[in-house]
């Protein structure tokens, strides 16, 4: 039987209702459990437990982070859309390799944005917060090899807080994902305790700058950190 044109106009309005209504609670804890698995997932490749072209075992990777598999396969083809992880034809989910071109374009790319992102920081970030950054920096400095991990943190830390403080939210997106595909490919060759010390000197530098407000000091002193980068890593590499 066809339905009368008064029930069309009230299907019409339920389903505008539907659309406008707020997501379920529901839907927000599979969100929030998704980006929980992608943070997870993203650490044990940051970590090195998961190298290049290792196949991923979802089961074994959802008992480890605690979720199910559900999240874990929404993480999953985050990942593949960031070109981190990919599929083979037979259906594996395998991380994607980087080659040695790819890393050295990102280093490019990363030396002119946070060349630029340092330089318009100079400035804005507080005085505060850059001696905080110092004090840490510097009793990391003085520290054992254990304290490897606080400095690969502390540069993560600093670094971001230079591009959010830039003020330009698009050239923060890109740096902070170009830092995520550069620690995915040093940490294969990157003993962090071999440059604690000259990094953490790289680091003192740019936050002396910014505490002067010099942005071009600032410029510099980021653009000399990222160029060692690549010299350690291209020395590691012709040693191979």
């Amino acid at each position: 039987m066809k339905k009368s044109a008064v029930e069309r106009p009230q299907e019409r309005s339920r389903r505008r209702t539907l659309k406008s209504a707020p997501p379920s609670r529901e839907s927000a804890h599979l969100r929030s459990l998704a980006h929980k698995a992608y943070e997870g997932l993203m650490n044990i490749l940051l970590s090195g437990e998961l190298r290049p072209n290792d196949v991923l075992m979802e089961r074994r990777l959802a008992e480890k982070l605690g979720i199910s598999r559900t999240p874990l396969r929404e993480a999953i083809r985050r990942l593949e859309g960031e070109k981190l992880l990919r599929r083979q034809k037979g259906g594996a989910i395998v991380v994607c390799p980087m080659s040695i071109e790819d890393f050295l374009n990102i280093l490019s790319v990363r030396r002119l944005l946070e060349g630029e992102a340092a330089r318009r920081a100079a400035g804005r970030v507080s005085n505060e917060e850059l001696s905080g950054f110092r004090d840490r920096i510097m009793a990391v400095a003085a520290g054992d090899e254990s304290s490897s991990l606080a400095t690969l943190e502390l540069g993560r830390e600093l670094h971001l807080c230079v591009v959010h403080a830039s003020g330009n939210s698009v050239l923060a997106s890109i740096t902070e994902d170009m830092g995520k595909r550069t620690r995915l490919f040093t940490r294969l060759f990157m003993k962090t305790s071999e440059r604690r010390t000259q990094v953490c000197e790289e680091h003192l530098a740019l936050i002396s700058a910014l505490l002067e407000h010099d942005g071009e000091r600032a410029k510099a002193c980021m653009e000399r950190h990222i160029d060692n980068i690549r010299a350690y890593i291209l020395n590691k590499l012709s040693a191979l």
